[in-house]
């Protein structure tokens, strides 16, 4: 096994396998219709510049991601406001599996896939709802039909004073309702949500460092993420 030093503890994560859970982002990136489709165009040459570089076309909210804050509150801190060890936690995956199209995530839901843990929740770690949805990723439903956290589930997780909040849909809230309970109830508490996260079947019930840098971007809303867990 590796060991690797994380800033926001002074004890030492040993881990023994390094998962990744993040989308690949390419033309082919699946995105909402109010976003454009991810291009990368080749810059430079080797016959005139001796060397290749790509300019990179993509909103911040491209494939796996985080939002921070300032996406919907007014009020709320933009990305490069947000402490470096927010996005160096703890993580947990709450199994929340078998929701049909365009279900709501409910507050006893996500209570019982904590108890299912067996390992303490510690303030500032991170969850992620596991609702299975990713293997609809292609398709209409994906973006359209997906399970959505209710808000009451929500404020439960601003109870739990969690630090991140992660999800395996294009959006965290409930595709018709044009409030955005969940987005507005996380944000406003100061929690970043992950978006489209991926591979989440890779990790099951194991114990993991959750690793989630954004770019440094300055005073954006998102930035696409290479998220990883290290398996302990």
């Amino acid at each position: 096994p590796s060991r690797l030093a994380m800033p926001r503890e002074v004890t030492r994560v040993t881990f023994s396998r390094i998962v990744d859970l993040s989308q690949e982002i390419g033309p082919d990136t699946q995105v909402f219709p109010a976003y454009p489709k991810p291009a990368f165009t080749q810059w430079t040459t080797r016959e005139a510049h001796g060397f290749l570089a790509e300019s990179l076309f993509l909103l911040s909210h491209t494939g796996t991601h985080v939002d921070a804050p300032w996406h919907f509150e007014p009020k709320g801190k933009k990305l490069d406001q947000l402490p470096l060890e927010t996005f160096l936690v703890r993580g947990h995956v709450l199994d929340v599996r078998g929701l049909g199209p365009k279900a709501l995530i409910a507050k006893a839901q996500i209570a019982k896939a904590r108890a299912q843990l067996h390992v303490r929740v510690a303030k500032g770690d991170a969850m992620l709802l596991r609702t299975g949805w990713e293997r609809r990723r292609g398709t209409s439903a994906y973006l359209f039909e997906n399970p959505g956290l209710s808000e009451e589930a929500a404020k439960e997780l601003v109870r739990w004073k969690v630090g991140l909040v992660g999800i395996d849909t294009a959006n965290i809230d409930h595709p018709e309702d044009g409030r955005y309970p969940a987005h507005h109830t996380l944000l406003a508490a100061g929690i970043p949500i992950l978006e489209n996260v991926a591979n989440l079947a890779a990790l099951g019930a194991s114990r993991f460092f959750l690793i989630a840098l954004p770019l440094r971007l300055k005073g954006a809303t998102g930035s696409p993420i290479r998220l990883v867990a290290l398996v302990e």
